[in-house]
């Protein structure tokens, strides 16, 4: 019996992918709208995405992302991708990538998959190219991007 326990106290103590924290972890919600994670400009975008704020969804979806992110390795996700997995629409998966990447959380990559962007978790882009969140727009005098 003794041995038995030892046997379960030493299986409870191996780490498995889904037990330990990923070191993707970072904490709380980002929400660099205007104190928000965004909507799309319609009364109920808004009161989704509030409620999303208020209720925690935004900060468990934004982590969820993150450890399929750290999961997919160096291949990455697309929208596609993530939706595929999470079994979220459009909107839902863009607008998380979007929000993660503009704030720094993750990287999207200059190179595409099946005509959509790929993210990656930080500790997986390996030197690789990567882009700036934002539009980017081109100064008509200079040339500058910004």
């Amino acid at each position: 019996m003794h041995n038995e326990q030892k046997m379960k106290v030493n299986n409870e103590q191996q780490p498995t992918l889904w037990s330990q924290p990923q070191r993707a972890d970072v904490g709380g919600a980002s929400l660099p709208y205007n104190g928000t994670s965004g909507w799309s400009g319609t009364d109920t975008s808004k009161e989704r995405a509030v409620t999303a704020d208020k209720t925690g969804e935004t900060s468990k979806r934004q982590q969820q992302v993150i450890e399929h992110l750290y999961r997919a390795h160096k291949d990455g996700l697309t929208w596609r991708g993530l939706s595929k997995i999470t079994g979220w629409h459009h909107g839902q998966a863009s607008g998380v990538l979007s929000v993660l990447h503009k704030e720094g959380r993750i990287a999207r990559l200059l190179k595409r998959r099946d005509r959509c962007r790929i993210y990656v978790h930080l500790d997986h882009v390996g030197g690789r190219e990567t882009d700036s969140q934002g539009r980017k727009h081109k100064c008509p005098e200079c040339g500058h991007t910004f």
